[in-house]
């Protein structure tokens, strides 16, 4: 469920910039804009979605895949990350399958793992942390092009228009820690040569969840969020070393700091915080939300600086999405009949006949959400 892109950064930015500026005492963060989440008495984000469209993904046994960890629409091309079985699944945007990338093995054309993946006009780039490389491979055929040596080991990766990566690490456990320096963001350039490091934490620092993604993508910017931090950060794409902080206040149903490395403690007492990475599409912002009752996803709209839920049966609700399409609308992925149908039964419209016998059958569906 959800909306148009905004033609530049500019607004978002400008809105961002009208806070003054809060630090975050306990990680020495300056935050350039805050969004107040109170969940007693929130606005529906029903009135927001204009409608659902049900796309299915063509039914092809090279196109199986059991997880879409991440997601990405990129030239009229869907990309679909299965990091469970190591393997990234290609379609047209209209639905048609393309290829499949599964060549697990030790040969300079094979990985022994997909950690995460990045498109970029040409090339789908690898990261296998088992074996130090970044692979990279034609974004038309999935064809191997080369090899290159990771200097550090990462969890996510995204591209830059400028040129350039950005990779995402972080330690979840105190007796792994390959990177030496310890930073949460690493830019490089081309070649994986480091230009900047951001986000250090420290010695005895530990993450108490780990992420399959850090990052999600719009057309202009990359957000990343780690653990269970209460701000992400908006990584302008076209300048790179562009760098917003957003954070989140919970108020007193908020992380206590004594907390923040225990995430059992987290869940036991009831703390709100966010768990995905956002995903936005310019004009609203979609967040995942561990919370004691209400639904995960929950919906702000940047034009009136509002945070919205989903109420049970209305019409028109949203789960957390996995991306936004080209076109900015939110991306979420129907695995089966059965996920349909609780969806159905807690008020979302009904797709067609058609396209109810293609699930049944054991198809996948995209679920574009637009918004207002």
């Amino acid at each position: 469920m959800k909306n148009i892109f905004i033609t530049t950064i500019g607004f978002i930015l400008a809105l961002f910039l009208t806070e003054s500026c809060q630090r975050n005492t306990r990680e020495n963060i300056s935050i350039d804009k805050v969004i107040t989440f109170n969940d007693e008495g929130m606005e529906s984000m029903a009135k927001d979605i204009d409608s659902v469209v049900y796309s299915p993904l063509e039914l092809n046994e090279k196109g199986y895949f059991s997880h879409g960890t991440k997601v990405v629409f990129r030239d009229g091309k869907v990309f679909i990350g299965d990091f469970i079985q190591n393997k990234i699944v290609v379609y047209r945007n209209t639905g048609e399958f393309l290829y499949t990338m599964d060549s697990r093995g030790r040969a300079a054309n094979e990985y022994l793992e997909i950690r995460s993946f990045c498109v970029t006009d040409h090339e789908i780039a690898i990261i296998d942390n088992y074996n130090h490389f970044f692979k990279i491979y034609d974004v038309e055929t999935g064809r191997f092009l080369m090899n290159k040596k990771m200097p550090f080991v990462a969890w996510d990766v995204e591209w830059l228009d400028r040129g350039g990566y950005v990779f995402a690490f972080s330690s979840s456990s105190k007796e792994y820690d390959p990177n030496k320096s310890k930073y949460r963001l690493f830019f490089t350039d081309d070649d994986l040569n480091i230009t900047k490091k951001l986000f250090p934490y420290e010695e005895d620092e530990i993450d108490p969840i780990g992420k399959m993604t850090y990052f999600s993508v719009s057309q202009k910017n990359i957000l990343f969020h780690y653990g269970v931090a209460n701000y992400f950060s908006i990584i302008d794409r076209a300048k790179g070393d562009s760098i917003k902080i957003v954070g989140v206040d919970f108020g007193d149903k908020g992380i206590p700091d004594e907390y923040k490395e225990g995430w059992e403690k987290i869940i036991q007492r009831g703390y709100y915080c966010m768990d995905e990475t956002p995903v936005t599409n310019g004009n609203y912002i979609a967040f995942d939300i561990i919370n004691p009752g209400n639904p995960d996803c929950f919906l702000y709209s940047i034009n009136d600086d509002v945070m919205k839920r989903i109420y049970e049966d209305e019409s028109m609700g949203m789960p957390f999405p996995s991306c936004v399409d080209e076109q900015g609308r939110f991306i979420c992925l129907l695995n089966s009949f059965d996920e349909y149908e609780m969806f159905v039964e807690y008020g979302y419209p009904r797709a067609s006949k058609e396209i109810e016998k293609h699930m049944k059958n054991g198809g996948i569906v995209v679920l574009r959400y637009i918004t207002k």
